[in-house]
């Protein structure tokens, strides 16, 4: 096969349109065509209103009665005061008329007498209008100062190094003689290693406030023993720290008449104490017929002892009515009296609840 021959080289051609449009037609510099920016647009309005508003404010500056630059050329200028009257310069009531000769002109003619000046009205003094802020502020304060008094009153009774230093400061009185019969109050307390403070409570029908404490004592050989403390102020009198729940409690008499059955008679005790629905301990006679009493030391402690009371009692009612301040599994301040039952099963005894005298430490 033979070779075909190699085509000529391909020439570029021009069309005659093409030049003609780029003859028509030239290409723009790129300086002409660059137009003014976003910036400079918005900032044309912009200077304007400035420079109209500076304007404005110069003209109002000026022409104003009131305005900047009157008040200021007003201020430069010299003050112009009225002289003060001299009241002993008075002009003559008749004036000489005639020669020196006359005797009416040369004697001084008596000046006629003042007349009184009007009394001034009386004005009542009218109360502030903050007068019950006031009142408010000053009662807060007594509040405080009295709250002030309680921990005193109370820190005096726990510092305490003997009976006679405990001499007024507890509720109600107690002797010298009484406070050293109790061996808690005979000589010092143990080291205290907390002191929490409540709300206190006032009572306005008895006009009593109580300031309730809970005392943290180091008990040597025991763990840290939490008890509750009141400290009780009765009207204007001072604050005193509540005797009896403090005997009870941290003075072992509580825990002495529970510590094991006995034939005494019944005992009244400060305790504080939380209801339990029902019975669970063996031991106690009829358990399905009665719930338990948890006595406690401190509303955060430990349970002392248990007390039970039948389910047919008064006090399941006091449990179950709704404006009861006693609930089923919550702890209040009680008085309660208690004595051991040795009736119902002599040889299984148990600790029962035979009155509440009132819920709260109250007398």
């Amino acid at each position: 096969m033979k070779d075909r021959p190699l085509a000529s080289p391909m020439s570029v051609r021009h069309s005659t349109e093409d030049e003609r449009m780029r003859r028509q037609s030239p290409i723009l510099s790129p300086a002409r065509r660059r137009e003014p920016s976003r910036v400079m647009l918005a900032l044309i309005p912009a200077v304007f209103c400035a420079a109209a508003t500076i304007l404005s404010g110069l003209l109002l500056a000026y022409y104003l009665p009131n305005g900047p630059i009157r008040a200021a050329r007003r201020a430069s200028e010299p003050l112009n005061l009225p002289a003060a009257p001299n009241p002993q310069q008075k002009s003559p009531a008749n004036p000489p008329t005639g020669g020196g000769n006359d005797p009416s002109a040369a004697t001084p003619q008596p000046a006629p007498s003042p007349e009184p000046a009007p009394a001034a009205p009386t004005v009542e003094p009218t109360p502030p209008e903050n007068s019950g802020l006031t009142d408010a502020r000053s009662n807060r304060e007594e509040e405080v100062s009295a709250a002030v008094r309680a921990n005193q009153a109370l820190d005096a009774f726990l510092k305490a190094k003997e009976a006679q230093a405990r001499v007024g400061l507890v509720e109600p009185d107690a002797t010298l003689e009484q406070l050293q019969g109790w061996p808690v109050t005979r000589g010092p307390l143990w080291e205290v290693a907390q002191i929490a403070y409540d709300l206190p409570q006032h009572n306005p029908k008895e006009q009593i406030t109580d300031y309730p404490y809970r005392v943290t004592f180091l008990i040597p050989n025991r763990k840290s023993v939490e008890f509750s403390m009141l400290v009780r102020q009765r009207g204007a009198q001072p604050p005193r720290v509540f005797l009896p729940a403090f005997l009870d409690l941290a003075g072992g008499r509580l825990a002495t008449y529970t510590r094991e059955p006995n034939t005494l008679e019944p005992a009244t005790f400060h305790v504080v104490l939380e209801p339990l629905s029902s019975c669970n301990e063996d031991g106690i006679p009829n358990p399905d017929r009665k719930f338990t009493l948890k006595l406690l030391p401190c509303t955060n402690g430990r349970e002392m002892v248990r007390a039970y009371v039948s389910t047919g009692s008064r006090f399941k009612k006091m449990l179950d009515e709704p404006e009861s301040s006693l609930r089923w599994g919550m702890r209040l301040r009680s008085t309660v009296t208690l004595q051991w039952n040795h009736k119902e099963d002599p040889k299984h005894p148990y600790l029962e609840l035979i009155d509440i005298n009132s819920l709260g430490w109250n007398p």
